[in-house]
Formats: structure tokens, C-alpha cells, sequence
């Protein structure tokens, strides 16, 4: 059996689209919370009451809920997307490499 060829992709700069923080929530690890929650500067509590998505309770792992179709630290100014947590975004948020191959780029660059 041969095994799948690895798909291509064409790495790009960020148009700050926003269009990957509406259509995917960000798994957030037990460190990702913390340290979020320190530098928003909050308890766990608040994190939970605010940030927390209550429908995903299956690990240690969350879901940073969408508020309004977004995420709920995705803000726009002078319409570009900003995160208003990234110097301590999730590690998931932080391993996301916009691309050519991404269809949430392609459409962020109809936009």
C-alpha cells in the first residue's frame, strides 16, 4: 500500500483576514489557559464563565467560545483582524502557517 503523498503547501504572510478565527474554535491545553488567564488577568473561574465553550467538557482540553461568529479575542481595527491575546495565543492558534492551500485564506483574500 503506498502511502499518501503529503499535501503542498504555499506558505504566505498573513492578510489578517480573520476568516480562520470565525471558522475554527482554538483547543486550548491546561498551559495555553493559564497563561491566557494570567495575562488577561482573571481567575478561573471568569475564564470559565466567559471564555470557556461549556459544550466541550470531553478533556482537561477547551474551546475558546465564539462570540458574535468569532472568536471571542478576535477583534478588527481599520479592518484587519487583531487577536487581543496573541503574545500568548494557544499553541494551536501559534502552529496555524497561512497558505495557499488553506480555504480560509483563499476566501480571506476575496475579501
Amino acid at each position: 500500500m503506498k502511502s499518501a503523498k503529503p499535501k503542498e503547501t504555499t506558505a504566505i504572510e498573513c492578510r489578517r483576514c480573520g476568516v480562520c478565527c470565525t471558522r475554527h474554535q482554538a483547543f486550548v491545553t491546561p498551559e495555553d489557559a493559564d497563561r491566557i488567564i494570567a495575562y488577561v488577568g482573571m481567575t478561573p473561574a471568569e475564564w470559565d464563565e466567559k471564555y470557556d465553550d461549556p459544550r466541550w467538557k470531553y478533556s482537561e482540553w477547551r474551546l475558546i467560545r465564539h462570540i458574535n461568529g468569532a472568536c471571542a479575542f478576535l477583534t478588527f481595527n481599520e479592518g484587519l483582524a487583531t487577536c487581543r491575546i496573541h503574545a500568548v495565543k494557544p499553541a494551536c492558534c501559534a502552529k496555524w502557517q497561512a497558505g495557499l492551500d488553506k480555504t480560509e485564506c483563499k476566501e480571506g483574500m476575496l475579501t
